[in-house]
C-alpha cells in the first residue's frame, strides 16, 4: 500500500516554546512524521558480518509543513510525500498566477509528479531519469491547464526520491533542496531566476540578491514552455544529516546560516521545520512558506 501525504491549507497549532529568544506561534499544515528503512546500496561493497550490516541502514524521519505568511491572502505553495516499497518521494511546489493560477498550477504538477512515480517506480531503474519524467510530464498538464483556462500559470517544483542511501533530485524554478552534515550547508538545486544568473556573473552578490527589486523574475518555470529543461542531482546521504526542500519563502526570509543551524541543532524534524517557519515569518514572512524536513538516521 501506498502512503500519500498532500499539503497547501493551514490550521493554527501552538506557539513553539522560547530557545535562545521568543519565536512566533507556528501555523502548521497536517503535520505528518513518519518512518522508513532503507538498505544498502545494491552496487555498495559486500557487507561482511551483521554489525557492519546494521551500520549501512538509514532511518528517514520526515516532516512536511507549509504556511501563508504575513502578507499574501492565499497559500499557493504546495507539497506531497510518498512512500513507495523502499523508495519515499518528497515534493515541494511554488504556484505563480494567483489564487486561481498559482495555487491550482502547483497542486497538479505535485499530483501528477507523485502519480507518475508511482506507475513507473518499478519499471524504471533509473532513478535520476523518473525524477526528470516527473517533471516532464508535470510541466505538460500544468500547460494544458492553462491553455485550457486561459492562463498564464506556472509553477517551480523540486523533487527528491530518497532509495537505500542516495537522493535522486530534479528541479525547475528557485524551490530549493539542501543538505546539511556536520555543520556544513550545500545548496543542492541552483536557482532558474534572473538574480541567479546575476551572482553567477559577478553583477550582484548573494545578498543583494536576497533583496533584489527583481528577485522573483523567473527564467525558466514549470507549465510556461512545451518542453522544460529539467536539472537532476544525485545526492549521497548520510546518516545525522539532513535533506531540506523549501519554497524561496523560507529561504529568501531565511539566511543559510539560519537554516543550517536551526537543521543541524534540532535533531526531530518537526521542531526543525516548524522553527524555520517561524523564523521566516519573524524576518517578514513576505511570500507563503513551506518546507519538508527529512532527517537520516
Amino acid at each position: 500500500m501506498h502512503n500519500l501525504t498532500f499539503g497547501n491549507t493551514y490550521e493554527k497549532c501552538r506557539a513553539l516554546p522560547a530557545r535562545t529568544k521568543s519565536l512566533s506561534g507556528t501555523q502548521a499544515l497536517q503535520p505528518v512524521q513518519q518512518t522508513m528503512s532503507l538498505k544498502p546500496e545494491v552496487d555498495s561493497p559486500i557487507v561482511k558480518d551483521d554489525s557492519e550490516r546494521a551500520s549501512k541502514v538509514q532511518t528517514l524521519f520526515w516532516y512536511g509543513v507549509t504556511d501563508t505568511g504575513r502578507v499574501r491572502e492565499h497559500n499557493e505553495d504546495n507539497f506531497a510525500v510518498l512512500e513507495l516499497a523502499g523508495k519515499t518521494l518528497f515534493i515541494v511546489a511554488d504556484g505563480m498566477g494567483g489564487h486561481e493560477g498559482g495555487e491550482v498550477a502547483s497542486r497538479i504538477a505535485v499530483e501528477t509528479a507523485c502519480k507518475l512515480v508511482q506507475e513507473e517506480h518499478v519499471l524504471r531503474a533509473d532513478n535520476l531519469d523518473l525524477v526528470e519524467r516527473a517533471v516532464q510530464e508535470a510541466n505538460l498538464r500544468v500547460r494544458e491547464e492553462g491553455a485550457n483556462r486561459g492562463s498564464d500559470m506556472g509553477t517551480t517544483l523540486c523533487v527528491a526520491l530518497v532509495e537505500n542511501d542516495v537522493a535522486y533530485v530534479a528541479n525547475v524554478g528557485d524551490s530549493r533542496v539542501y543538505w546539511i552534515e556536520n555543520g556544513s550547508l550545500s545548496q543542492i538545486t541552483t536557482d532558474h531566476s534572473l538574480v541567479a544568473k546575476l551572482v553567477a556573473i559577478g553583477k550582484l552578490i548573494k545578498e543583494e540578491a536576497r533583496n533584489h527589486p527583481k528577485s522573483n523574475l523567473l527564467f525558466r518555470t514549470v507549465g510556461n514552455e512545451e518542453a522544460v529543461t529539467v536539472d537532476t542531482f544525485r545526492v549521497p546521504l548520510k546518516k545525522t544529516g539532513t535533506l531540506l526542500l523549501c519554497t524561496d519563502g523560507l529561504w529568501g526570509d531565511v539566511v543559510d546560516e539560519e537554516i543550517e543551524w536551526v537543521c543541524s541543532r534540532e535533531e526531530d524534524p518537526v521542531s526543525a521545520g516548524d522553527w524555520l517557519i517561524d523564523l521566516a515569518r519573524e524576518n517578514g514572512g513576505k511570500d507563503n512558506i513551506t518546507a519538508v524536513v527529512v532527517k537520516v538516521r
